[in-house]
């Protein structure tokens, strides 16, 4: 096939595309370099330099599977960022999402877990707009058709998410780089909020199982398994601090991946304990 995938200088993107390529597909990225880097281009696929606002001029009629992962993707800096949030997140997805249907071309979408935590969609920027594209195209599929899979992430760690910086980086991340510098682990609040941790290669294979099975449904790609931010400082063995709760902060995030494997065979393989032990020795 023909594969489009925005944000393929990303963490998730440049994981994603070589299987792809493995599979022999032909892989194009879109990324504007917001968050990606070009030090994560995959030898075999071809990178354009290019925004999803972009897409009524660069779209192609003849790809045959759109992998949306192109947004502003993090919670916390979304508050100060608003207009930039919305101008990814809505006006470029809407653009996209319209040249699918233009094309019929379906579409396997990232979205954001924590459109369902207990806060719902207006936990933040960031979770509302995620949220409200996901009403889209669930509503481009009842009004006009349009092929689609959305799929949900739970705080993806592993190779190629080291590259996001500052406050951008993942508490997995945080933690490993605080580690090597010997300072304290960060811990906001008291700790006890709970999170499903999700390794990239688990989150890629969700990707490409719901590419092959495109039947306009949601799956929510994680471990099934939760853990307190407290415990995954202690599993570091090192000394940890305790700092104010940040805006975004919720309380629990687990998934349910009962659909994902009935539905698709989703099977999560990798284990967070073990990836820290390896990180740190």
């Amino acid at each position: 096939m023909k594969v489009l995938v925005t944000g393929g200088a990303g963490a998730v993107g440049s994981n994603l595309i070589p299987k792809l390529l493995e599979e022999g597909h032909e892989v194009i990225s879109w990324d504007n370099y917001s968050a990606g880097k070009i030090d994560l281009h995959v030898q075999g696929a071809i990178y354009k330099n290019i925004d999803t606002n972009m897409s009524c001029n660069a779209m192609e009629p003849d790809f045959d599977l759109v992998y949306h992962l192109g947004e502003y993707s993090k919670i916390v800096p979304s508050f100060n960022n608003i207009k930039t949030v919305f101008d990814y997140n809505i006006s470029g997805s809407f653009k996209l999402i319209e040249m699918c249907k233009q094309y019929n071309i379906p579409i396997v979408y990232a979205a954001s877990s924590s459109k369902l935590s207990s806060a719902g969609e207006l936990h933040s920027p960031y979770s509302f707009f995620k949220s409200t594209i996901t009403k889209l195209i669930q509503g481009y599929g009842e009004w006009y058709g349009l092929k689609y899979n959305i799929c949900y992430f739970y705080n993806v760690y592993g190779p190629g998410t080291e590259v996001w910086g500052n406050e951008w980086q993942t508490v997995i991340n945080i933690f490993i780089d605080q580690k090597k510098r010997n300072v304290p682990l960060t811990v906001t609040g008291d700790g006890t909020q709970t999170r499903d941790f999700t390794h990239v290669e688990d989150i890629v294979q969700g990707l490409l199982l719901a590419g092959k099975n495109i039947c306009n449904n949601e799956f929510q790609l994680g471990s099934g398994i939760e853990y307190s931010i407290l415990d995954v400082a202690k599993m570091f063995n090192h000394k940890i601090e305790f700092i104010p709760q940040r805006p975004g902060d919720r309380p629990s995030g687990l998934a349910d991946i009962t659909s994902a494997k009935n539905i698709l065979g989703y099977a999560p393989k990798y284990n967070l304990l073990e990836y820290i032990n390896e990180k740190i020795i």
